[in-house]
């Protein structure tokens, strides 16, 4: 095996090894490792031609197929690292994250949005699909060394604004050779590819496979959605490993559909507190490994993992151990190691760390603090803001937070950061969000409290409009509390403990629920959701999930829907205008774009 630590390099190793073997199956397309790396060169040379340099920047606005990772490996190629811009991420969103990160390239194809193009005119676009990739490397290309960057990944921040994670080939490399020493993918291995690249849990998805001549298999954005579909792409294609957010796997599992994909032999969690019930659920449907993995996007996909068994009691799954190559470190205000048993946050080290935030000294230097358990000046360590305990034999249990970072279906979100917009909307003076779990299905929601300027009634539906055009689907409240004043502690802060959208009049409570349907298309769309979450009392303001919803519902709303209107409304449309009312006004919207282009 190649002994750099760039990943590119170690596909061309791996090509060159097995030439002929599948390297990506999507759909009922394959392509060949000796044909990937063929395209991606070709690429590599294209994006030279147009200026990108090696430490450039370049953006991927793509849907999920072969087009994606040969982008992302003709970026490495050319020297540059890739910055993902996820096509279901508003407009706004990726219109800062091109400005701030200074890229001056996008990889798109000619399907998407133009809204992104007329956000960002200063960027230049390459249509993927209009180039010929066939043609050989007519020149060298870039030399790249392991602590070059590999990716730019946005997360939530508390500032108000996503802050740039900058990650190197070197740790990505240490991390992959971790998990092939850990779980040893052979050539007839397929690994299935569901997550967006947006999220770092896709780096292992695509590249781990390349590095170790196994397959990659990339399932389509809307099937990942629905759990039947989900298991008979991953029989179709003979999945062996799989990865899913808690949230994710347990609307597969409830579907009782695992049992019947037989060739999966690995199942990983991560990205949100695994609970042992869900082991045990899985465990009846499923004979093979499952995995907990931790960490943040900060070390590199993940630090910890653990091995889960069924029938270990109750509560949620042990984070388990830092990998081979990271430190964790549980320890108190003082910086000093906490006793066994008793709760501190977790610091992790090691060759795991990423290099710090884009255009962020001041967030880096206090995020990314010296380590004082290693000689020397460059060895740092980052201040998770996870409270752990550290159980027998240095097993980890999470705790909690120490600040208003949440998961929430997965997602990390600062509710900082929702707070900043909704309070730089003209009609609320002061805002707090909260994390409550809806007293049906236990689903965390994002709850909103305000207190409107010059006490005003608020158009919630404006707000609701407004944060859309700015926050993911993810990041929007599910509930919009008026408040008179917003409660304070005593140390001038908001006092959180004492906001519950169960005991304040909400939005839903403000309107009637019997309220005449604004069109014909709220009348249709509201029919669909009642029949398929039989409930005949809900309202166009009752959010999907927070009545009950989940991903496999969703699937059927979206095909009913799909056959009611000639409007082409994809399943992330139905996850990003989670009400009848905002989903009702997008499928106007999109109506009025196809009559002006048929115009």
């Amino acid at each position: 095996m190649v002994s750099e630590d760039i990943i590119h390099a170690r596909f061309k190793w791996q090509s060159n090894a097995t030439p002929y073997l599948v390297a990506l199956r999507c759909d009922n397309n394959a392509l060949t490792y000796q044909k990937l790396d063929q395209y991606t060169d070709a690429l590599a040379e294209r994006l030279i031609s147009h200026g990108i340099k090696p430490g450039d920047i370049v953006g991927v606005y793509l849907n999920k197929g072969m087009d994606l990772v040969i982008s992302l490996l003709g970026i490495l190629k050319a020297g540059a690292c890739y910055l993902p811009l996820d096509p279901y991420y508003p407009v706004n969103r990726l219109a800062y994250m091109i400005d701030h990160a200074g890229t001056r390239l996008v990889i798109t194809s000619g399907v998407l949005d133009q809204a992104l193009k007329d956000a960002s005119q200063r960027c230049e676009w390459l249509d993927i699909t209009r180039l010929d990739l066939t043609l050989p490397l007519a020149s060298a290309l870039p030399k790249v060394s392991g602590s070059d960057l590999c990716y730019v990944m946005y997360t939530s921040g508390s500032t108000g604004k996503p802050k740039g994670v900058m990650v190197s080939h070197r740790t990505v490399v240490q991390y992959l050779k971790w998990m092939q020493a850990a779980f040893n993918l052979c050539q007839h291995d397929v690994v299935l590819n569901q997550s967006s690249f947006s999220f770092d849990v896709s780096v292992w998805e695509i590249f781990w496979p390349l590095m170790t001549g196994a397959s990659c298999a990339l399932i389509d954005e809307e099937m990942k959605y629905d759990p039947l579909l989900m298991a008979n792409f991953i029989r179709r294609h003979r999945v062996t490993v799989a990865q899913f957010v808690p949230t994710a796997l347990r609307i597969i599992v409830d579907a009782d559909v695992v049992g019947d994909c037989r060739t999966l032999t690995h199942i990983f969690a991560g990205g949100e507190a695994l609970p042992q019930s869900l082991v045990d659920d899985l465990s009846r449907q499923f004979s093979g490994q499952i995995h907990n993995l931790y960490g943040p996007t900060e070390a590199t996909i993940f630090a910890c993992h653990w091995p889960c068994l069924p029938e270990q009691g109750e509560g949620m799954v042990p984070i388990g151990r830092p990998i081979p190559h990271a430190r964790a470190y549980v320890l108190d205000n003082a910086l000093k190691p906490v006793q066994p048993g008793n709760c501190g946050e977790l610091y992790l080290g090691g060759d795991i760390l990423a290099k710090g935030y884009l255009h962020a000294e001041t967030l880096t230097l206090e995020r990314f603090v010296k380590d004082p358990f290693i000689p020397g000046e460059n060895h740092k360590m980052y201040r998770t803001g996870d409270l752990v305990k550290c159980l027998d034999d240095n097993v980890l249990e999470f705790i909690g937070r120490v600040d208003d970072q949440v998961k929430v279906r997965g997602h990390r979100i600062e509710l900082a950061e929702i707070e900043m917009h909704l309070q730089a909307l003209p009609q609320i003076s002061h805002a707090a969000v909260i994390v409550e779990f809806n007293q049906n299905n236990k689903i965390p929601t994002l709850s909103a409290f305000y207190v409107s300027r010059h006490q005003q009634p608020v158009n919630v539906q404006e707000v609701k409009s407004a944060l859309a055009k700015s926050l993911p689907f993810f990041m929007l409240p599910s509930r919009f509390i008026s408040l008179d004043k917003m409660p304070i502690h005593p140390n001038g802060k908001v006092d959180k403990s004492n906001l519950s959208s169960h005991e304040n009049k909400g939005e839903r409570e403000m309107v009637d629920i019997k309220s005449k349907m604004s069109s014909d298309i709220e009348a249709q769309i509201i029919s669909v959701w009642r029949t398929v979450l039989k409930n005949k009392e809900l309202s166009t303001k009752d959010n999907f999930f927070d009545a009950g919803g989940n991903s496999l519902l969703m699937s059927k709303v979206h095909r009913e829907i799909k056959d009611k209107f000639s409007t082409p409304i994809t399943i992330m449309d139905l996850f990003q205008y989670p009400t009848v009312q905002m989903l009702s006004q997008r499928i106007a919207e999109k109506n009025a774009e196809l009559l002006g282009k048929n115009k």
